[in-house]
């Protein structure tokens, strides 16, 4: 699944341990030693299964392989044991779609794992249909149909289970590739140096302001300018020293501008911003504010002061 291995193998292996602990008594309780040995090895593979996934953050995948192939032999070896009558090959039937929830690289692998088990599930039918080959049969159609309900309550848990997991996983998706994709919108739309909107992004929020304000038929303030002799800047004190005032200047306009605006670094040293519902008077109110605030920044070079301005 495409949820995390971890939660999910931890439920799983703490599951399967209680379903092989009750399997114990009940095989204790019949007389067939074979299998309540085989489900106290069982209970001890999951115990250290369990405890593996929690202390390991590495990948167990293999661990759910060899759980779905003990499920499988356990199932065959239970009606075999028993007889078909009891339900153990209810446990099949769940696993048999379970690989398509794994993570396997290929489809193949999948399919090849659910047509083990359905093999498995068709040649033990076959096998139990003469009754001389079982094992322990029990005769008793009540102590039978007992067994047959509790594997059956225990099979549906299982699909149950499964569909949650998928469930989940999908949504764990969805939400993983949606943040993603607004990771990646935002590398695509922010100026790394300065962290404003780059112009390419500044496109398309001006276009929207643009036709929003002819709509309601309201101004807007677009208003364009650049750092005074920046190139002379670089020149004398260094691009990192450039870098340092674009940011800076960049980080004193944004401060300026009102919530519902928009800056971003046009090119080089330009800083555009745009204001909806915008007037004249306001705007000049704005552009006043941000020169004087630029001008009160102080930069230090090799031990020269200076400040810039717009």
């Amino acid at each position: 699944m495409a949820l995390s291995g971890r939660l999910c193998q931890q439920i799983m292996y703490a599951a399967c341990a209680v379903i092989h602990a009750v399997m114990i008594f009940i095989f204790y309780g019949y007389g067939v030693d074979v299998m309540m040995y085989y489900n106290i090895g069982s209970v001890l593979f999951y115990a250290g299964s369990f405890i593996a996934v929690t202390a390991y953050r590495k990948r167990t995948l293999s661990l759910v392989d060899i759980a779905l192939g003990e499920i499988t032999v356990f199932a065959v070896a239970a009606t075999v044991a028993v007889g078909w009558s009891c339900g153990f090959c209810l446990y099949l039937i769940c696993c048999i779609p379970a690989p398509f929830f794994m993570p396997y690289e290929r489809l193949h692998t999948s399919i090849f794992s659910s047509v083990v088990m359905s093999a498995a599930f068709i040649g033990t039918r076959v096998y139990v249909s003469n009754e001389k080959v079982l094992t322990h049969a029990i005769d008793n159609s009540s102590q039978a149909m007992k067994m047959y309900i509790f594997n059956s309550v225990f099979a549906m848990l299982m699909i149950i289970f499964m569909a949650v997991m998928y469930v989940v996983s999908r949504k764990v998706s969805t939400r993983m590739m949606y943040e993603k994709a607004e990771e990646l919108r935002q590398l695509a739309s922010i100026d790394p140096l300065t962290q404003l909107f780059n112009r390419r992004a500044m496109t398309e929020y001006i276009r929207n302001v643009h036709e929003a304000a002819e709509e309601s038929g309201r101004s807007y303030a677009i208003v364009l300018g650049d750092i005074d002799n920046f190139k002379k800047i670089n020149d004398n004190y260094g691009h990192s020293i450039g870098d340092e005032v674009l940011k800076r200047v960049s980080e004193a306009i944004t401060g300026d501008i009102p919530s519902e605006g928009y800056i971003c670094r046009w090119g080089g040293e330009e800083i555009l911003y745009i204001i909806p519902d915008c007037r004249e008077e306001r705007a000049g109110i704005i552009c006043e504010q941000i020169r004087s605030d630029v001008s009160r920044l102080k930069f230090t070079s090799k031990g020269i002061e200076f400040t810039v301005s717009m």
